[in-house]
């Protein structure tokens, strides 16, 4: 087998920060640099199954350390994707690049990267590059098995996962739960300052600037601003309020005493009203919704809710966009949130979810039907689904976006009316950036589940029959097994949530779930855990995991990076146990304890046990 292996040179988030220059724009040269992590884990996958594995990246010459970092791990070769017309790519321009690269360097057998970068978080990269290679994809990948002519892969969904088949040759992105990054030893460093890395310019991969660089990107970063930080005054156990006294007020709050606020929502004013004038174009609005369970799924329900109120803006209709099988009825319930129409694709071959076949079935639709917005859940159908369709329609996509709203935008003396302006967190979570998609249709953007209310509104709701038409190319990936426990699923529903971090370990971590059962909460994990292998990824919150929003939320072991905070900025009451008294959680939460886990949450668990 020959693999080639994408990875990225970022931002080191971990030694701090990036700037921001004056024009709002990131400050990269100011920032030290590392392999993108998640691309690690893809680096070891290859390593494990090929006998031929290449390292590629895009980027300025001094990406050239993170091919050598490759080679020092056991990567045979490494190319760099190094030009000037290439700067200030998008994803779907730098999948076009990348996409050119792989073709230049031969026959390969399997594409693999990281599920996403640590300065983006976008997750799009491979999808896209799978579209323009026509290949198939599986994303989130934590196991991969060779089987000759094909790969079997554990994908992980919401709760749970499934087992693919996917034939050869593939993309696939790679989850860092899976395949723990080796390290290199002094005969393979020797081996990498020696060798000779590849760098190919434009011209040598045959790409003009029409589908690189930042004017041939679709998709524009209108404003980048700093994520205010929430201060509030955290009441520390042992200067003045107990534990019994903690533990009545949890009691109090589990009981129905707290509510449900946004502090760091309240200090992030939003720039811009929503336009209310209706714009020359069509401007329909579609939701790409997804169902459990035979039910409309609650962030479909958001979505449309969302809708509903952006629609004002582009003067369109929201339309419900429903795949699956024996969906009709089930399908006519988008309606009841506000869809005027509601297109119905029921057909046996789009169940179980599959990339490829709603990926053809939903653009055939777009094409025919020129909608002005498509916004997808960023579940992880919606993150699988999203990047291979933008790149099939050659436009913009914005990725996890917290927010939505429509307003005008100038830029370079020209005004673009009653676009979407979708806001992101990226770096990590320590920047919001707002993203336009000035002349590139459908504009589209997913979104993370929770953060809009689902209203019932009442829409005209006319449901219309889509189309199916699907060839084998379409059909090629095989579901071999999904396995789901939905009690996990409702973590974003949750009203109490007990979350453990890297303070915690695999003694320790039972005292977690101690604690959410006995007051009735969900299990939830930060990054650090769940890459410790304490959780699973179905139960991490933050910027690339689940948004929670209970009235109560117990932070164990949890420092408080932004990347986490991002996930639980809506919680009412927050409670921070770290034995780090300067750790950055108790800057978000109402109540601490300074202390070790294994020693407080067994005092704690007890105050609640004594208090009934």
């Amino acid at each position: 087998m020959r693999a080639v292996v994408l990875m990225k040179q970022v931002p080191d988030l971990r030694a701090g920060s990036v700037g921001l220059r004056e024009d709002g724009t990131i400050d990269r040269a100011s920032a030290s640099t590392t392999t993108n992590p998640a691309d690690l884990h893809a680096l070891e996958a290859g390593l494990q199954l090929a006998e031929e594995v290449w390292a590629m990246s895009m980027g300025p010459p001094q990406a050239e350390s993170t091919l050598r970092e490759a080679l020092s791990l056991g990567a045979d070769g490494g190319v760099l994707l190094c030009d000037r017309v290439f700067a200030g790519s998008d994803t779907w321009a730098t999948a076009n690049v990348l996409a050119a690269g792989i073709r230049h360097l031969g026959e390969i057998d399997l594409v693999l990267c990281g599920t996403s970068a640590l300065d983006g978080e976008t997750g799009q990269v491979g999808p896209q590059v799978a579209e323009r290679l026509g290949l198939p994809q599986a994303t989130g990948c934590e196991a991969i098995e060779d089987r000759d002519d094909s790969v079997e892969v554990r994908r992980i969904v919401e709760g749970g996962f499934e087992r693919l088949a996917v034939p050869l040759p593939a993309v696939l992105t790679v989850a860092e739960t899976g395949f723990q990054p080796r390290y290199a030893t002094l005969p393979g460093r020797r081996r990498a300052a020696a060798a000779e890395v590849t760098v190919w310019t434009a011209a040598d991969i045959g790409l003009g600037s029409e589908l690189a660089g930042l004017e041939a990107s679709p998709t524009k970063v209108a404003h980048m601003r700093p994520v205010p930080v929430a201060r509030t005054t955290c009441r520390v156990v042992g200067e003045g309020i107990s534990l019994e006294e903690l533990a009545a007020e949890i009691i109090a709050v589990v009981r129905g005493g707290g509510t449900r606020s946004d502090k760091v929502l309240q200090a992030e004013e939003q720039t811009g009203a929503m336009q209310s004038a209706a714009p020359s174009h069509g401007g329909d609005i579609w939701v790409v919704c997804e169902f459990v369970d035979g039910e409309l799924g609650v962030p479909s329900r958001e979505l449309l809710s969302k809708a509903l109120d952006l629609a004002r803006g582009t003067g369109g209709r929201v339309v419900a966009a429903c795949l699956g099988a024996g969906i009709a009825a089930a399908a006519r319930s988008a309606g009841e949130f506000g869809a005027d129409e509601v297109l119905v694709a029921d057909d046996v071959l789009l169940d179980p979810y599959r990339c490829e076949p709603f990926a053809r079935v939903l653009t055939d639709a777009i094409r025919g039907r020129r909608p002005d917005v498509v916004l997808f859940s960023a579940t992880t159908t919606g993150r699988d689904l999203a990047p291979r369709m933008a790149a099939a329609l050659d436009t913009g996509l914005a990725a996890d976006c917290t927010d939505l709203r429509v307003a005008d935008w100038q830029r370079r003396g020209e005004t673009y009316r009653h676009l979407l302006h979708q806001e992101r967190p990226a770096m990590s979570g320590s920047v919001v950036a707002t993203c336009v998609c000035p002349e590139s249709r459908p504009q589209m953007a997913t979104v993370r589940p929770g953060m809009f209310s689902p209203l019932p509104r009442p829409g005209r709701g006319e449901v219309t029959a889509l189309h199916v038409e699907l060839g084998p190319s379409d059909l090629r990936v095989e579901v071999l097994e999904r396995s789901v426990q939905r009690g996990e699923v409702a973590l974003a529903d949750a009203d109490v949530v007990v979350a453990g971090g890297a303070g915690c370990d695999s003694a320790s971590w039972h005292l977690v779930e101690d604690l959410a059962a006995a007051i009735g909460g969900r299990v939830a994990a930060s990054r650090g855990a769940v890459e410790a292998g304490l959780a699973p990824r179905s139960v991490q919150v933050g910027q690339t995991g689940s948004s929670v929003a209970p009235r109560l939320y117990v932070a164990c072991g949890i420092s408080g990076a932004l990347q986490h905070v991002v996930g639980m900025r809506r919680a009412g009451t927050v409670v921070a146990v770290n034995r780090d008294a300067d750790a950055p959680i108790f800057s978000f939460a109402d109540y601490g304890i300074v202390g070790d886990v294994r020693d407080v949450l067994p005092r704690l668990a007890g105050s609640l046990e004594a208090l009934g």
